[in-house]
């Protein structure tokens, strides 16, 4: 792991620069060394220098910060009402009045990016509070503020505010909007489902009609960009970002639900319909291509040289936090049984994996090696079984289907005395805390992490998606005894804090049916001590 760069930002934020001045002298720099090995494309740099300051639009989706780091940041936005690749300037200070500036530069809003731009931003101090905006010849997008990163050695506390699952028709988001009035957030982290790709049909708290067929189903890479801006859009989601930094992992409906191992969900045995069952436009993979670069384009975050759809990384905030985040779709195996849901599976235990082995390799070197405090596992699928009956599980598009794999990973952190390792979560839409065991529970397995799920923001729950009420799933606790805390019905989100000498997290419940309802109470409330494998619940 390099210092403060472990993913390097790639060309699209290497474009711009502060000014003419040095735009010209880092292309004759650039002239200079590429002329030496005749690799300058001159044409590229022609084209650049054509392209034109906008000098109207509307900043429609706002702003956001990502991947904070101890001396940098990347910064997005996106220009509407523009027909052609256009330059920005971008300007950060130290204060809200903008008189302190410490950046002014160009950045590009390019056509086929649906004309976002980004750019990371260097030189900064590290662990400082920043304010940043965009502007064309007569309009400016909202003021952002973001705080860089601590710096590495440093010991000082780590907040994280984490969520998943936001689906625009199912409630308002109100989740967002009371993570952007958290105090001294590090970090708003979304464990995937950022968007749903396809409508959840009448009935939710307001209509997505995105898509060719203006039904909210999208497959071709237009109409993902019409999804990530209908979502974006949202002045909640606007606000969240407007106030803190910004990581985001995906889960499936980024692409289409349930897919896994470049094919749809083991569920669908039609080629021609979606997992949604509506008819498929393009082939799957396709979809996926599609589905991916949308969501590079609509994110603040740099893509890897060399592996440009990978997103799992480990991401250090200090000394107090590793974050370790993980891939659980693009690897995987299919899921077994046809993704059976409440029927049981008798594969479920037979060897399959769900990171493959390059990523689990480095999710298992980097457990054993990360010097932080806390390694904290950010990870789509909960890793707690689920179970009908002992040995049953209740579905297997989580980790309950890769029980092989999860009792791998899980007897490495024990066998290596790799301590103080944490699993916040998403995907379910139910909160939960526990302890994950080798096996998935406590009857045959070892104790080895705690986990904290943070529901939904808004998706609708298993209530919705078994059919079951939740006095019916309540009665399956004594089925499920390493999950101490569970709630069916309330949607909203988590926040932990990491300090020397314990890890709390806080589950938090909101009012998503009704709009501006962005209050927080707080339902759950855990703390784990150094050494300990299982939360304490926090009277």
């Amino acid at each position: 792991m390099s210092d403060e760069f472990h993913a390097m930002p790639d060309l699209e934020s290497l474009d711009d620069s502060r000014g003419i001045g040095r735009r010209s002298f880092l292309m004759g720099a650039l002239a200079v060394g590429a002329a030496a090995s005749g690799s300058f494309n001159y044409a590229a740099a022609a084209r650049n220098a054509r392209i034109p300051l906008a000098r109207d639009g509307a900043f429609d989706v706002g702003i956001a910060s990502g991947f904070p780091r101890p001396r940098g940041i990347m910064l997005w936005t996106r220009l509407d009402g523009i027909k052609r690749t256009s330059k920005l300037h971008l300007v950060v200070a130290k204060d809200k009045g903008f008189n302190k500036v410490v950046e002014r530069r160009l950045v590009t809003a390019r056509k086929d990016r649906d004309f976002t731009a980004r750019a990371f931003v260097k030189g900064l101090k590290s662990d400082e509070r920043y304010y940043y905006r965009f502007s064309t010849g007569d309009s400016s997008s909202p003021v952002g503020h973001f705080k860089t990163a601590p710096p590495l050695d440093s010991n000082q506390p780590i907040r994280v505010a984490f969520y998943s699952c936001q689906n625009y028709e199912a409630g308002f988001f109100n989740a967002q909007r009371a993570i952007a009035n958290e105090k001294d957030i590090d970090l708003v982290l979304c464990l995937g489902d950022y968007m749903y790709e396809t409508s959840g049909g009448p009935g939710g708290a307001r209509l997505d009609r995105s898509g060719n067929n203006k039904d909210g189903d999208v497959q071709l890479l237009p109409e993902y960009w019409q999804k990530y801006r209908l979502y974006k859009r949202d002045k909640d989601l606007k606000a969240m970002h407007a106030a803190h930094p910004f990581i985001s992992v995906w889960d499936d409906h980024e692409v289409e639900d349930n897919h896994a191992d470049g094919k749809p969900s083991s569920a669908q045995d039609d080629p021609t319909k979606t997992n949604s069952d509506l008819p498929r436009r393009v082939p799957f993979l396709e979809r996926r291509m599609n589905g991916y670069r949308a969501f590079f384009n609509y994110m603040p975050r740099a893509r890897f040289k060399g592996d440009r759809s990978r997103i799992y990384e480990d991401y250090r905030l200090g000394k107090m936090m590793d974050l370790m985040l993980t891939d659980e779709r693009q690897y995987r195996d299919r899921q077994p049984c046809n993704d059976a849901i409440l029927q049981g599976c008798a594969e479920a235990d037979d060897p399959r994996t769900m990171l493959g082995d390059a990523q689990r390799n480095w999710l298992l070197r980097s457990m054993k090696e990360s010097p932080a405090t806390w390694k904290v596992w950010g990870t789509q699928l909960m890793l707690m079984a689920t179970r009908l009956a002992p040995g049953v599980p209740a579905q297997v598009d989580a980790w309950d289907g890769y029980a092989y794999e999860r009792k791998r990973i899980l007897d490495h952190l024990l066998d290596n005395d790799v301590r103080n390792a944490v699993a916040i979560t998403g995907d379910i839409h139910t909160f939960f805390a526990g302890t994950a065991y080798t096996t998935g529970d406590e009857t045959s397995g070892r104790a080895a992490m705690p986990e904290f799920v943070g529901g939904s923001a808004t998706s609708t729950g298993l209530p919705e998606a078994t059919g079951l009420d939740p006095s019916t799933l309540a009665g399956l606790a004594a089925v499920n005894p390493h999950i101490d805390f569970y709630d069916f019905v309330k949607k909203g989100y988590g926040v932990i804090t990491a300090r020397r000498n314990e890890l709390t997290c806080d589950l938090k419940a909101v009012d998503h049916t009704t709009r501006g309802a962005g209050k927080a109470t707080v339902i759950a409330r855990y703390k784990v001590v150094p050494g300990s494998r299982i939360p304490e619940r926090i009277a």
